[in-house]
């Protein structure tokens, strides 16, 4: 990972097993529209599984849909799924998209998927 890395996947393996459910999690960006965040997940074996999570808002409050970011959402959603994201809808009106990576590849995805789904929502 790079130096100038705003994950700081130690920090999150220490809050992990630390954690009653061996899971720990930041946020690293936020806007109106999605939330993509980091984490990682112990399993019964102690092997640390990371992951991207990004959350995709379908509705800003509004009774009323709003088909240009619903259009939006969905563009992001299939460039998502293309690159292998899991993908599974929430009540609570957004979408959850999550991805398993190696601590080694874990930033490189966080910034291309930062710039992609930034760009989606331009």
């Amino acid at each position: 990972m790079k130096d100038h890395s705003p994950i700081d996947a130690k920090l999150l393996l220490k809050e992990a097993e630390a954690s009653e459910h061996g899971e720990a999690y930041a946020t690293l960006t936020r806007s109106s529209n999605y939330r993509i965040g980091v984490g990682v997940r112990i399993s019964s074996s102690d092997t640390p599984s990371f992951f991207i999570e990004i959350i995709i808002y379908l509705c800003l409050g509004s009774v009323r849909a709003d088909l240009s970011l619903l259009q939006k959402s969905l563009s992001c959603l299939k460039r998502l799924q293309a690159r292998k994201y899991s993908i599974s809808y929430q009540n609570d009106n957004c979408i959850i998209c999550e991805k398993t990576l190696s601590i080694q590849n874990l930033y490189r995805e966080y910034e291309t998927a930062n710039l992609l789904v930034k760009r989606c929502f331009e």
